[in-house]
């Protein structure tokens, strides 16, 4: 049987949870709660989990945040990331990579990799939209790492799905010709974060790709942080910020 983990910050009350052999069901969340809830189960394609702001509002179409974990790390680390982020603002939603969490690499950039990646950011994305109400077109997908590069080659692939992409220390790829259908993904905004004394993305790689979708005509935002890389409550405020601002942009 599927476990359905709860955080020590949750107090929520969940109602009709029910479980099977291949899922876990969450049907509601009591729209008092006094903190969010952060949970966890299966998808159709895999792992997942999931974060429920604070006091939510059924009635109230929420804007959600997918995450595509950190390298030798696991969807898990959505529970830590949101408070800092915003206990208030979005559902949030973490699916699994389908590599070993002890893996070099979680997102590897192959064929393969991008396949199952995509198959499970939609069925995350399908989980989030069933049991929560959540605005279709304020979909935002960021990522660590390989998982930012990720969140770029799939952003940049169906920006049909996405109103926005963040990558925080992840390089985009550049092998696979991302920019090759660009009149049709340049009007997604991208927000790049990179780190002065990063041993993964170097701030020549950094301005090269800044280039590289200024030409192509991206809004793009970039922000550069001292030091080597750290998921400080810093740069998940900057993510928060520019997310707020994507939003209150495309209304007016």
């Amino acid at each position: 049987m599927n476990r359905i983990k709860i955080s020590p910050l949750a107090t929520a009350q969940l109602d009709d949870v029910q479980t099977g052999q291949d899922s876990a069901v969450f049907s509601s969340v009591n729209s008092s709660a006094a903190r969010p809830t952060t949970l966890s189960g299966k998808a159709t394609e895999g792992e997942f989990s999931l974060f429920v702001p604070m006091h939510y509002e059924k009635n109230y179409a929420y804007p959600l945040v997918v995450w595509l974990h950190s390298d030798e790390s696991d969807c898990g680390e959505l529970q830590r990331l949101m408070p800092q982020i915003s206990i208030r603002n979005y559902v949030a939603i973490a699916p699994q990579s389908g590599f070993s969490a002890s893996a070099p690499i979680s997102w590897p950039n192959c064929t393969e990799s991008v396949d199952a990646a995509y198959a499970g950011v939609m069925a995350a994305i399908d989980e989030a939209m069933m049991r929560f109400n959540i605005q279709s077109k304020r979909i935002f997908i960021a990522g660590n790492g390989t998982g930012g590069t990720m969140a770029m080659r799939l952003a940049f692939e169906r920006p049909d799905v996405f109103g926005g992409v963040i990558s925080i220390d992840g390089a985009m790829d550049t092998q696979h010709l991302p920019l090759r259908d660009w009149e049709r993904c340049r009007e997604l905004p991208v927000l790049l974060s990179g780190f002065r004394q990063s041993d993964k993305y170097s701030q020549d790689d950094l301005c090269h790709h800044l280039r590289l979708l200024h030409v192509a005509g991206f809004e793009t935002t970039v922000r550069q942080y001292p030091g080597p890389s750290n998921m400080s409550a810093k740069v998940l405020g900057d993510m928060d910020r520019w997310i707020m601002e994507s939003i209150s942009s495309s209304i007016r």
